[in-house]
């Protein structure tokens, strides 16, 4: 996704007002290419064009490209600028609103509880080499979220790969959440309007245990968790499942989550969406703000 834009149209393909004035309402810079983007990576820009050869040196300075017209080749592209879904997912500041929404479905970690992070602490304690046990984690994260492996299991790969014997369950003890304060007002509130609100979240048992311990399931008509799934975000099974499950059709679903990936997937479904994550324009609680009101 990208926090800032700009444009370089020929003279004969003029930039749509409308698209302009979208943009500013959602307060999206604009400005023409190339770009003065101070500490901002490139990467974060999406430039429009309808010129082929600027496309392609926006390419390789790092930009992130759409085209605007036929038979142009860029990351995106599109016939015209009217139609806004072609382009509102791309932007970090750029969320959905609710209207005719009655399912809400909201991610867990870094969005209704907070200080989920563990591996530094847990590479300390064991003595690890930070790096090469945090890549090494990499290779594992996903089949554990999809509880097609145990933590134990893991705990036991690390033992053979490492030299050490590691007792208990690391990923517990130093698994320290705490609730923010105001997605669990959201929640309440949402409750108390009789909507229907669940939680979506990628995690294993370990994890799960002590969230739900602490009151999160709680807060919700329906926890669905990746491990009890078998499947974990970004994959369009995921949302398809809890969408089934729940009796709704994507177009009536609202979506709440940190990671830019699962909002992308459930975004192509058709689920509104809202990405709970500072920008370059707008903080998370702007965002949220903006969206559900204080």
């Amino acid at each position: 996704m990208f926090d800032i834009c700009c444009e370089a149209f020929s003279s004969s393909c003029l930039l749509l007002p409308s698209f302009e004035q979208r943009l500013a309402s959602e307060k999206i810079p604009l400005g023409k290419f190339p770009l003065q983007t101070g500490n901002l990576p490139m990467n974060r820009c999406l430039l429009f064009s309808d010129k082929q050869e600027i496309l392609d040196e926006a390419k390789r300075m790092g930009y992130g490209t759409f085209g605007v017209g036929t038979s142009l080749k860029a990351d995106y592209c599109a016939d015209s600028l009217e139609d806004e879904s072609v382009y509102r997912p791309l932007f970090t500041s750029w969320s959905d609103k609710t209207e005719g929404c009655t399912l809400f479905i909201f991610d867990m970690g870094n969005v209704v509880i907070k200080n989920i992070h563990m591996l530094k602490k847990v590479a300390r304690k064991w003595h690890l080499n930070e790096k090469e046990f945090i890549e090494d984690y990499q290779s594992y994260n996903s089949p554990m979220m999809d509880g097609f492996i145990s933590t134990s299991d893991y705990w036991g790969h690390v033992k053979h790969k490492f030299g050490i014997t590691v007792e208990g369950e690391p990923f517990a003890q130093e698994f320290t959440p705490v609730f923010n304060e105001e997605m669990v007002a959201l929640l309440k509130r949402l409750s108390k309007e009789g909507k229907r609100v669940v939680c979506g979240s990628n995690t294993f048992a370990p994890h799960w245990e002590i969230i739900e311990r602490m009151g999160a399931l709680a807060l919700f008509d329906k926890a669905y968790a990746s491990h009890e799934m078998g499947v974990s975000k970004p994959a369009r099974q995921f949302f398809e499942y809890i969408l089934e499950k729940e009796g709704c059709k994507a177009s009536k679903a609202y979506f709440i989550d940190d990671y830019e990936e699962n909002i992308e997937s459930a975004s192509k479904l058709g689920i509104k969406c809202l990405l709970y994550v500072d920008g370059y324009a707008k903080s998370a609680s702007e965002k949220l703000n903006e969206v559900f009101g204080s």
